[in-house]
């Protein structure tokens, strides 16, 4: 038995000199290693069903505002039922509040507060990612515009093929991107908002802007319900692709294994003495 354990000591021992000190796995409950991105554990990733699912979501409202479908007639009702119902102060509240998604604006706050994230970080990443952010969605916008040209609720007229380019709706998205891009350059701006706002706060405060700016819309009767549709469906994914991304962050190398410090000692069986008796 003695013999046994001395030698179990000295193969882990032996393996110790090797590989270094053991180090805890990475299981569900453990703290990340150096070096690791933490733009990829914002949140559950979406997974190829989700992306299914939303792209389906896309290609069924398209569908169905391209052939007059009953989705297009709840529009006009939808319409109708704002258009008579949300006057006053409610309306003025309500497009208050879709100034969220409002791009001029954004980009207003976006401009300054990359300028002070980059000389606070020292890096030129957070003006250069966010005019790029913000372009890419730009061009975006404009391809999706141009497949479905459709005219906006409030002029009365809903019609498809000129007139406008009011499908999808290109306020929502930027209240998903747009806001998310101003979270991250506010928390590298200011390091105290990052202690308030981690990661997934600000990926949550992202998804819940860009739904609020969609509801505000639809009310203040400045898009066809069909058109948030389409962009709740396809913000959620543009947002989930940057925050996996992690644009904002510095990518740090992995560092190498560490040794052990304490050389390792050999513990060996005691030898057996010479027999006596003889």
């Amino acid at each position: 038995m003695r013999r046994w354990a001395a030698s179990s000591t000295t193969i882990v021992t032996r393996a110790s000199r090797i590989s270094g000190p053991l180090r805890p796995s990475g299981g569900p409950f453990s703290p990340p290693c150096g070096g690791e991105r933490r733009g990829a554990g914002n949140g559950p990733a979406v997974g190829w069903r989700s992306y299914g699912s939303l792209a389906a979501v896309m290609a069924l409202v398209t569908l169905d505002v391209v052939v007059d479908g009953p989705l297009r007639q709840l529009d006009h009702a939808v319409h109708g039922f704002c258009d008579a119902h949300v006057r006053g102060r409610a309306l003025e509240f309500v497009r208050g509040v879709s100034k969220l998604g409002q791009r001029g604006y954004l980009v207003r706050v976006i401009i300054p507060l990359s300028v002070v994230a980059a000389v606070r970080r020292r890096s030129l990443r957070y003006p250069a990612f966010a005019v790029l952010i913000a372009y890419a969605l730009s061009l975006t916008q404009t391809g999706l515009k141009s497949v479905v040209p459709r005219s906006f609720p409030y002029g009365g007229v809903d019609v498809i093929g000129r007139y406008g380019d009011a499908y999808p709706s290109g306020h929502t998205l930027n209240g998903f991107v747009l806001v998310w891009v101003v979270l991250e350059l506010l928390a590298a701006a200011l390091p105290a908002v990052d202690g308030v706002l981690p990661a997934r706060r600000r990926r949550d405060a992202a998804l819940v802007a860009g739904v609020v700016t969609a509801a505000a819309l639809t009310v203040s009767d400045q898009h066809w319900l069909t058109d948030v549709l389409f962009s709740l469906a396809l913000g959620p994914v543009l947002l989930a692709w940057l925050v996996a991304a992690a644009p904002f962050e510095r990518r740090r190398p992995l560092p190498a294994p560490l040794r052990s410090a304490a050389p390792a000692t050999r513990t060996e069986a005691p030898r057996p003495g010479p027999e006596r008796g003889r």
